[in-house]
């Protein structure tokens, strides 16, 4: 029988650099005043509003207060207004919130009062989250301590391909780190406490299960949210001071006084609310590309007065975000490259032409460009089939990681 061959181009991926000289810059979008205000579609009781992510596959954006809440509103893209899809309660002291899969009912929390990271679901309604998993960044192998009312307060998900690409390294091994827990990515926490953001693999199925990864300083001393953007690989950290400032980093680090710092890209001063409280301590942004003339940034602000309260969160669009498209960067391999890969109709198959290698044990994972793991192969020899017969077009990541913790990416895009 003959098969459609699929047309698919790869490439190895090699370290990104910007040249982007540090200085604080004007906020490249609305003011507060002049930004859509989000208050007036939700909950009276979402109130302490605390943490953002923004879902790009299904046009959400998911929204807790710390006082127990999540709240959950729905975009249509052709009115470019927003509507409330849920409401839920009881679900502790949430300060931040992020997603591994885009289109799962389930989300994560960094929880400031239990000082942990915690898995929840949606019910079919979404006026109710129940709890999955937890873990307790105050245990080993965790050094993080309990500093009372300035802990973690800030969630994102950085998925394996970019870390890899990036070249991020712990700074407990000072070697590059991808996730080995089963997550396909690692999560960072944005601390209120020297504005650190901490690093950690997490295994997903198992309660308090995880490595630690790193420390690493930021430019302020207070960081209170988090918001990755897959499209350009930066990451963005939202400074709650005296003022209100967002970093942008590529996640490079530098080294001074044996402590790993971000290398800024940029640093905005936010404009503050037009009355009353400043204090903003929640960040969503959507990615850059493709969609570059409608990217996204959503504020909201942690307070309990009434007149705040209709005030609170803020619709910031169109925002003049940085950074290049690494989705479209499609080269060849480069000619050291000892991967192969044959091409068929529902698999590939990947083979390795160094002789002096076959024998070694690989772990393989695929994933989409928003990060999803759509295969897995652990401790395997190459050659190595990966099923593409359930997955759409578009573009792929394979991450192949040798036991040794020496790995590469390559990048692919499937044709139907």
């Amino acid at each position: 029988m003959s098969c459609k061959k699929l047309r698919l181009i790869y490439l190895l991926t090699t370290t990104i650099c910007y040249s982007i000289a540090f200085g604080q810059s004007t906020w490249p979008s609305l003011s507060w005043a002049n930004s859509v205000n989000l208050s007036v579609i939700m909950p009276v009781n979402a109130t302490e509003l605390s943490g953002l992510y923004w879902n790009n596959a299904l046009n959400r954006l998911y929204i807790v207060g710390d006082a127990g809440s999540v709240t959950v509103l729905q975009l249509n893209k052709s009115s470019h207004q927003f509507s409330l899809l849920g409401f839920a309660e009881n679900i502790g002291g949430p300060e931040g919130i992020t997603q591994t899969n885009n289109l799962a009912e389930e989300f994560y929390t960094i929880d400031e009062n239990s000082y942990e990271i915690r898995k929840y679901m949606f019910n079919s309604n979404f006026n109710a989250a129940t709890k999955l998993k937890s873990w307790n960044l105050l245990q080993s192998p965790s050094p993080m301590t309990n500093s009372d009312n300035t802990g973690p307060e800030g969630i994102a998900f950085v998925p394996d391909w970019y870390l890899q690409k990036s070249g991020f390294k712990s700074t407990v091994s000072g070697q590059i780190y991808v996730s080995k827990k089963g997550m396909g990515g690692l999560m960072f926490i944005a601390h209120q406490d020297e504005g650190y953001v901490w690093v950690f693999d997490v295994n997903p199925t198992v309660n308090n299960d995880f490595a630690y990864v790193g420390k690493y300083k930021t430019n302020r001393s207070e960081s209170c949210d988090l918001s990755f953007d897959n499209s350009t690989g930066l990451l963005y950290i939202l400074h709650n001071v005296s003022d209100n400032y967002l970093e942008v980093t590529d996640l490079h680090t530098s080294v001074s006084n044996s402590e790993y710092k971000f290398n800024i890209i940029k640093e905005y001063f936010i404009p503050n609310p037009a009355s009353g409280s400043n204090n903003i301590e929640g960040l969503a942004i959507s990615p850059k590309f493709p969609d570059v003339a409608t990217q996204n940034v959503w504020l909201c602000r942690d307070v309990t007065k009434d007149s705040e309260i209709t005030d609170a969160i803020k619709w910031f669009s169109p925002f003049s975000g940085e950074g290049t498209n690494l989705q479209t960067d499609i080269r060849l391999p480069s000619t050291d490259s000892n991967i192969i890969i044959q091409q068929y109709s529902d698999k590939i198959i990947l083979k390795n032409t160094n002789v002096e290698s076959l024998n070694n044990r690989m772990n393989v994972h695929v994933y989409d460009a928003l990060g999803k793991s759509v295969f897995k192969k652990l401790d395997t020899n190459l050659p190595c089939i990966i099923t593409l017969k359930n997955t759409n077009s578009g573009i792929y990541f394979i991450t192949i990681s040798e036991q040794n913790n020496q790995s590469q990416v390559l990048k692919f895009i499937k044709f139907q």
